[in-house]
């Protein structure tokens, strides 16, 4: 019986436990602990384990969570928001590059995860690839945005290490944009500057696996906001999958390196645009809209690999 672990910050996570359930049924051992919880020992021999249970002796890791973003590197989750120390997210995800290392499948790879956390990385190799993204900027220069701004009428603001659509901000070339600005550069340091798509008040999650698309469904902003994260209030339906939407969220997802991911796509006035991958996503949105357990997919990939 194959013996599988599952990474968690949150064991009672709606995911965490589908995918419990998922190995279960697939006649395999489900092992469960969270990254907080683990201890490298580099002594004599390294080691890696969680209470009892030897890590290195797993067949295959599959991650559903590395908790917050830390000041020292992000890693989005779907599971507990809490937040990592500067150097506590470091450690987790090295904790899974040491795994890797030793020879287990990790899936999703922790490369893979610290890249789809980054949305910097994710836009440049998106537009690297040809993948219509929108039009960002990077700056410290606070000219240099107003100029953007000016150029593109709006523009979101986002931190570039973020999650469950916290601290983004809609700005307009007036004065509360300035300040607004100013003040993001003297807290994060750099500006993560995006082109505003007009779009239909919802984006679309796209949740992929192994480059197959299960289900789709439509994230709608709530009365009043135009974030449409399910986390901040937001509602979802089933999207029907069509060839294009399928088509780009693979070429997302095989563009930062996962195996699986939750893609998010906006419907502009010039088409769809890939806004981000999410490396770590929950399967509950997927599941209540349209009765798809993504789960039994990852599940069956992982078994497929070892």
């Amino acid at each position: 019986m194959k013996r599988i672990g599952i990474a968690v910050t949150d064991p009672r996570d709606w995911t965490t436990v589908a995918l419990n359930d998922a190995l279960v049924k697939a006649n395999a051992w489900p092992v469960v602990f969270r990254l907080h919880d683990v201890t490298t020992s580099i002594q004599e021999h390294n080691r890696l384990y969680a209470g009892n249970t030897d890590l290195e002796s797993l067949d295959a890791v599959i991650v559903r969570d590395v908790g917050g973003v830390g000041s020292g590197g992000g890693a989005g989750g779907g599971g507990d928001s809490s937040n990592g120390s500067s150097e506590d997210m470091p450690y987790r995800l090295d904790v899974l590059c040491n795994l890797e290392r030793s020879g287990l499948k990790v899936v999703n790879p922790p490369e893979a995860i610290r890249t789809a956390a980054n949305k910097h990385i994710c836009s440049y190799l998106f537009r690297e690839h040809g993948l219509p993204t929108p039009d960002t900027i990077l700056t410290t220069d606070l000219d240099a945005a107003l100029d953007a701004i000016r150029d593109w009428g709006r523009a979101v603001v986002k931190p570039i290490f973020g999650f469950k659509g916290m601290d983004i901000h809609c700005v307009v070339d007036d004065e509360d944009s300035v300040n607004l600005l100013s003040s993001v550069i003297d807290t994060r340091g750099v500006l993560y500057l995006q082109r505003f798509i007009s779009n239909p008040g919802r984006d679309i999650r796209v949740f992929v696996v192994d480059r197959d698309v299960p289900a789709a469904i439509y994230r709608l902003a709530p009365p009043g906001s135009w974030i449409n994260n399910l986390s901040r209030g937001g509602s979802h339906r089933r999207c029907e999958v069509t060839g294009e939407i399928a088509g780009l969220a693979v070429d997302a997802a095989q563009a930062v390196g996962t195996v699986y991911a939750g893609v998010d796509l906006i419907e502009g006035e010039d088409g769809l645009q890939i806004l981000e991958v999410n490396g770590t996503p929950s399967g509950r949105g997927i599941y209540e809209a349209c009765g798809v357990n993504v789960a039994q997919d990852i599940v069956k990939c992982v078994l497929d690999m070892v």
